[in-house]
């Protein structure tokens, strides 16, 4: 605990020199990102206007499926998804039509269960393709072991990959170890990359997207289903969920990172918020490290992010590329702890040096660094323990 005697002489200090003009900032290097893939949903597709295409490589738009007549449609109007194709493609990005999703899955099966009903089904897949302009599809069927889809699914995605090859596009799969039980290391080998869906983990009583689940989700599929290792996409959440008094995940408690915020933004850098878990900055920053180790990472979801500065998408963008951007990391070692309160500390009495990272240390986002940097500072360190 800091001395009542230190304070004292902090706040001494700040009315002989109230503030110092923030000059000190991590390197800035402009080195290339892996593949950063963000889904983007057709429900808050409008928040694509506010997207900064620069940081990501990949857009999927989740979701397009089909009609009981195997017709496919998205809730976003023709228009509008012409035009996030057109402009992202003007940016250098990517962007694939994602097919199913948490819930959209059902409807797939009557279209696959005959060699007939597949072709004509893979021909409006491709149609469809054709008439926006995407680069590729993803397959995000999220259904259960027993399902009958999982007998046809290997045909599927065999017609799929020469479908997309006499067309120049790709193929990627959004998936997770329960998902792929019945997939088999040749039908994952069709696919570009593979989309790892490390959330939503209900076997975890305190968080359902812990760093280490990340770890155990990519060496079950480097090891059991033999995805190279650039072949696998970290999939990180962009939203919390919370736990019922038993500790275990309650599937209808979720907030968004942004919704988050509005709880003070120390939340920034931590991981739980009056019981909800999600990934704050410094678990995402040690994601997207772990995944410049493998094919990239990719994001649920992209309208879920906080504006500015509070951005997770900045975080990876930073670390991918070399920055260093985690709140409150005054030694810029990438992470945020009592050390760097410490230095902070140290250096508002005596600023002869610079901070290695003083910008981290603006958390009054005013320009300046002061004493009231440091209350905030000591209060997000105090709010996670």
């Amino acid at each position: 605990m800091f001395s009542a005697r230190l304070t004292a002489a902090l706040l001494a200090a700040a009315t002989f020199i109230m503030s110092v003009p923030l000059t000190a900032s991590a390197k800035n290097t402009d080195t290339k990102p892996g593949r950063i893939v963000g889904y983007l949903p057709e429900w808050h597709y409008q928040y694509f206007d506010k997207l900064d295409l620069s940081e990501v490589t990949h857009i999927n738009i989740a979701f397009c499926n089909p009609d009981s007549s195997g017709r496919i449609s998205c809730g976003i109007p023709d228009s509008e998804l012409t035009r996030i194709v057109s402009e992202a493609h003007e940016s250098g990005v990517e962007v694939f039509v994602a097919f199913g999703g948490g819930g959209g899955c059902s409807g797939y099966l009557e279209h696959l269960d005959t060699p007939e009903e597949m072709a004509d089904f893979d021909a409006e897949i491709m149609q469809y393709c054709e008439k926006f302009g995407f680069d590729g599809i993803d397959l995000d069927i999220e259904l259960g072991s027993s399902d009958r889809i999982w007998n046809y699914y290997a045909d599927w995605c065999t017609e799929l990959r020469g479908l997309c090859d006499e067309r120049d596009m790709q193929m990627s799969t959004a998936t997770a170890a329960w998902v792929a039980y019945n997939i088999s290391p040749e039908t994952f080998a069709l696919f570009d990359f593979v989309n790892v869906m490390a959330y939503d983990n209900d076997e975890d009583p305190v968080s359902h997207s812990t760093y280490e689940y990340a770890q155990v989700c990519l060496d079950y599929f480097s090891s059991r289903k033999k995805i190279p290792a650039e072949k696998l996409v970290l999939g990180v959440p962009f939203y919390g969920r919370g736990y019922d008094s038993n500790g275990r995940l309650d599937w209808d408690s979720a907030a968004s990172f942004a919704e988050i915020l509005r709880n003070g933004e120390e939340y920034y850098a931590l991981d739980n918020c009056n019981g909800m878990a999600y990934n704050g900055a410094v678990t995402i920053a040690e994601k997207a490290k772990l995944s410049s180790r493998y094919g990239g990472i990719m994001i649920w979801e992209l309208s879920h992010d906080a504006d500015g500065d509070k951005s997770l998408l900045k975080v990876i963008n930073d670390t991918m590329r070399g920055k260093k951007s985690v709140t409150g990391d005054v030694n810029g070692d990438g992470e945020f702890n009592i050390a760097d309160v410490a230095a902070f500390q140290k250096w508002l009495l005596n600023p002869v040096n610079e901070l290695k990272n003083g910008k981290a240390a603006d958390l009054t986002e005013d320009g300046r660094l002061n004493v009231f940097d440091l209350c905030l500072m000591k209060r997000m360190l105090f709010a996670g323990k």
